[in-house]
């Protein structure tokens, strides 16, 4: 038995029937919220050339890719992202859009991580991207969507942080530090290690406004009203100015759709700075350690695929909400199961698959099989497989043993069916 388990690579998992079909319905619930929302949904490759992604600053590190070389000698990689193929995609095939675009997905991502953090290699992400649209409404619409994902998950203990990359941006450019070191002091802040933070700030001939602006960054966390108040005293440029003014924006529109009591605001969050242009956010379930949804706006990006088009969007990462639903015990008393067992001989066998049939397209789950001899292995396995009634085809009667109860009744085909008018569908297809 050990040897089987080292047929599985590190970082994947199989997944069985009962998790499958939580995360399956997971997956339908939240593209049901995208689609409402007018998104529709696309499909990139599951492989890509390595240099669509090679030059994109801010975003996934090459060293975290899957890569392989196909027989013509090119670099692929393994979709390690959804949003840069997305870029691609509108910049080749939708220049001549003048409006805007709204598109949604759910796909499996595959990154290189150390499995001792915990992550996976190959995840699945579902998502959207909104195109052609800069406005703050379209960035609270984003944000909006993510927060009713959660809610329609059966979430409600959880914590969207709000951030704007052009803050730092304006921050960092106004102070005159060196590019090398803005690197190391974005890390920093990110991690909020304010020892570093300070040593490095420290040893750098600034002026001591910018010094105690960014020591302050990692501390203007918490209520949005509060925290942007804060913020507001280290404005010293038009960029800095017009960020805030961005986030006050959004914030507003999202107390409009009466989420802000999700919502707080976070200046640290600054990962990925060069990626993002505007306002970033990434999402918190209580006692959770790690996120599980991220997104912000990314303006520049198809623009480097040739045309140009404002975007934002989210990703949230499915396999880390099924997590959170095992941490609070969602779902843990759910069991695939069939409503019906058809059993019949030979002789009756067109009969009862003409009666599995007649209930599938009613919306009942049926299963259907020859039974020659003893019922006994049936009614066996008909309990390991969640089963909830066997019908046995008797000529022209019908021999139906109710697996939750252990009871026994005849009736006639006709009779049956008439029945079903008043029973209850255990485990509908639709």
């Amino acid at each position: 038995m050990e040897r089987v388990n080292h047929f599985i690579p590190e970082g994947v998992e199989d997944i069985h029937c009962n998790v499958y079909e939580i995360k399956e319905n997971t997956i339908t619930n939240i593209k049901s919220i995208f689609k409402s929302f007018g998104y529709r949904q696309i499909l990139t490759p599951t492989f890509e050339y390595y240099d669509l992604f090679s030059e994109i600053e801010g975003t996934i590190h090459k060293d975290e890719m899957f890569k392989f070389i196909d027989g013509n000698g090119k670099i692929l990689v393994l979709r390690p992202d959804v949003t840069t193929p997305i870029a691609r995609m509108v910049a080749t095939n939708y220049k001549s859009c003048t409006g805007y675009l709204k598109f949604s997905y759910a796909t499996n991502i595959f990154r290189i991580h150390d499995e001792q953090n915990g992550k996976k290699r190959e995840f699945t992400q579902a998502g959207i991207e909104y195109l052609g649209n800069d406005q703050p409404d379209s960035d609270a619409e984003v944000v909006a969507l993510a927060i009713k994902s959660l809610i329609n998950c059966g979430l409600q203990d959880f914590q969207i942080d709000l951030g704007q990359a052009r803050y730092f941006k304006g921050l960092i450019k106004e102070s005159g530090i060196a590019e090398k070191i803005q690197g190391q002091i974005r890390s920093f802040i990110e991690e909020k290690n304010f020892a570093a933070l300070q040593t490095i700030l420290g040893e750098l001939n600034i002026d001591e406004f910018f010094k105690n602006a960014l020591l302050e960054i990692p501390y203007l966390y918490g209520r949005p009203e509060e925290t942007i108040k804060e913020a507001e005293k280290f404005v010293c440029n038009e960029e800095m100015k017009t960020s805030l003014n961005n986030l006050k924006d959004v914030y507003s529109i999202l107390k409009d759709y009466g989420y802000e009591k999700y919502l707080s605001i976070d200046f640290g969050m600054i990962h990925h700075i060069d990626y993002y242009t505007g306002v970033i956010f990434k999402g918190y379930v209580n006692h959770y350690g790690r996120t599980v949804l991220s997104g912000g706006r990314y303006d520049h990006l198809t623009k480097q695929y040739g045309c140009y088009m404002p975007a934002t969007g989210f990703g949230l990462n499915i396999d880390a909400l099924l997590e959170v639903f095992g941490m609070y015990k969602m779902n843990k008393d759910f069991a695939c199961s069939t409503d019906y067992l058809i059993l019949y001989e030979k002789d009756n066998r067109k009969n009862g698959l003409q009666i599995a049939e007649q209930l599938r397209e009613k919306g009942f789950i049926v299963e259907s099989d020859l039974c020659e001899k003893n019922i006994k292995n049936h009614i066996i396995n008909a309990n390991d497989r969640n089963i909830k009634e066997i019908v046995q085809i008797c000529g022209e009667n019908l021999k139906r043993i109710d697996l939750r109860n252990n009871k026994v009744y005849k009736n006639t085909v006709s009779q049956f069916f008439k029945g079903l008018k008043n029973l209850e569908i255990f485990a509908s297809i639709h």
